[in-house]
């Protein structure tokens, strides 16, 4: 996988993400980040390769935020929810 950072800017985040499938991943980032009260839109779009690339966007709803900061919480939670739904799986498996 592959991030670049096209802008990163009073409040704005805008990257480039190239895989071979990030819809998936960049979805659930998306879902996360919009139960954030600090942020006003988080989305993405498929650019002109659409199956390897996309576009991420995420805008604070103060230009003073750090929308990076924004997607390191987002990222603590989603570890917290995976590890959860691992445990309740291999409990109910095993």
């Amino acid at each position: 996988m592959q991030i670049k950072i096209l802008t990163n800017k009073e409040g704005y985040l805008k990257l480039n993400i190239k895989d071979t499938d990030p819809h998936t991943l960049f979805n659930l980032l998306r879902e996360e980040l919009l139960n954030d009260d600090k942020v006003d839109f988080a989305g993405y779009w498929r650019d002109e390769s659409f199956y390897e690339s996309l576009i991420f966007q995420l805008r604070m709803k103060a230009k003073t935020s750090d929308p990076v900061q924004a997607i390191n919480r987002a990222l603590e939670r989603i570890g917290v929810h995976t590890k959860e739904f691992i445990d309740l799986c291999k409990a109910k498996i095993e």
